[in-house]
């Protein structure tokens, strides 16, 4: 429910309620920062425990070795008494935490009653996107065509019959059931999303009936479910993609802890993510003469790589530029989910029309142009009469 749109932070060692409303805007998403310890499985005993070495030639240097810890601690440099109100700070500080986790609890309760307030919209929008509502809603329409003509009939005695066309129109439609191609018309009017829909990714995207975003009661972690009807293409009935974010209701830069993504049951040659290519190759020296085939797995462009994250590998043997991609990765992976829980589930009907483009388009060249205008701007508003406020006459 939340429009939160910043990117997380994957942490090195790598918790979600939804967040408040806030300013519609897809802005890049900040660098995520990645706990790499996490999957290390080395703790420090371990590596003392691993290691051969001279105890007693490290006592012969611990003395000394912790006076210079001392020394370098920027508290050592303070007097008694005022290290005493430092520690008085830090029982402040203390309390202050307290209280955000109850701020925390509060928020994720207050998060979760209004997701429970928009909940039958959201049911009701699906139900209309999936045509449960077309007879009732044709009713209605009916009902205001009737009550038109009516008003028609008493202004012109010489009318005598309905327009053709719309009648036909009416019949054209009762041909199409629901609001076709929704969700894939939404997506491809926002970028980060549409860039990963490819042309074959069409067809399957057709078949998609609902987009849902569940947070977590204690506002630590957000679940995208993405309900199909019955396709050629996979199984399942329901994929889904989950997050957790420790932080996800703070204002700080989010820490990203895990994701977990799901399977995708591909019916037989249907795969949109990955094809099969078989190769014939021909043997060389005691094999000379005789061919065998290779079976090769390629990888597709496709959005359905969206519910196969990246994973967490040890962080043990990964040097910089690996540990850089990885976040860049993530990075990306969570700006769509971010695209999906704070834009297109909220508010798809805008998103389908085109109208949340524009908007975000207008808000960005708002920005841009104030930007440019602020050094000009009058920090004195005109008075209610419309006078401009009189100059300050500087007397030297």
């Amino acid at each position: 429910m939340s429009e939160k749109d910043t990117s997380p932070a994957l942490e090195e060692a790598s918790e979600e309620s939804p967040a408040p409303p806030a300013e519609e805007s897809h802005e890049p998403a900040p660098a995520l920062v990645i706990d790499r310890f996490a999957n290390m499985n080395v703790s420090p005993a371990d590596d003392d425990d691993s290691t051969d070495h001279d105890d007693s030639h490290d006592l012969d240097h611990s003395d000394d070795d912790d006076d210079d810890d001392e020394s370098d601690h920027p508290m050592s440099t303070l007097p008694p008494h005022v290290l005493e109100r430092v520690e008085k700070l830090k029982t402040l500080n203390t309390q202050r935490d307290e209280i955000m986790e109850q701020y925390l609890k509060d928020r994720a309760a207050l998060e979760a009653k209004y997701h429970h307030l928009c909940k039958p919209l959201y049911s009701e929008r699906a139900a209309i996107i999936k045509g449960e509502k077309d007879e009732e809603i044709g009713k209605s329409k009916e009902g205001d065509v009737a009550d038109d003509q009516a008003e028609t009939v008493d202004k012109d005695e010489d009318h005598e019959e309905v327009d053709e066309s719309q009648v036909n129109d009416n019949n054209d439609e009762n041909k199409v059931i629901g609001i076709p191609q929704f969700w894939i018309c939404a997506m491809t009017h926002m970028e980060p999303l549409a860039e990963l829909i490819a042309e074959d990714d069409v067809d399957a995207l057709e078949h998609l009936q609902n987009i849902a975003c569940i947070d977590d009661a204690d506002g630590t972690g957000f679940t995208l479910e993405f309900h199909f009807s019955p396709n050629d293409y996979f199984e399942n009935t329901v994929l889904t993609k989950r997050y957790e974010i420790p932080n996800l209701l703070l204002d700080d830069e989010p820490i990203l802890k895990n994701v977990e993504g799901c399977k995708i049951e591909w019916k037989p040659g249907m795969s949109l993510t990955y094809q099969e290519t078989t190769k014939k190759q021909r043997g060389t020296g005691k094999n000379s003469g005789k061919v065998r085939t290779i079976k090769k797995k390629e990888r597709l462009e496709s959005f359905f790589h969206f519910f196969e994250p990246p994973k967490m590998p040890s962080m043990q043997d990964m040097d910089e530029d690996a540990a850089d991609r990885l976040e860049a990765a993530f990075e990306e992976d969570y700006d769509v989910a971010q695209a999906f829980r704070s834009h297109i589930v909220p508010k798809a009907v805008t998103w389908f029309t085109g109208q949340g483009l524009e908007e975000e388009m207008e808000q960005m060249f708002s920005e841009m142009t104030g930007e440019i205008g602020d050094g000009d701007a009058n920090p004195f508003p005109p008075s209610a009469s419309g006078e401009q406020p009189p100059e300050c006459d500087q007397q030297n």
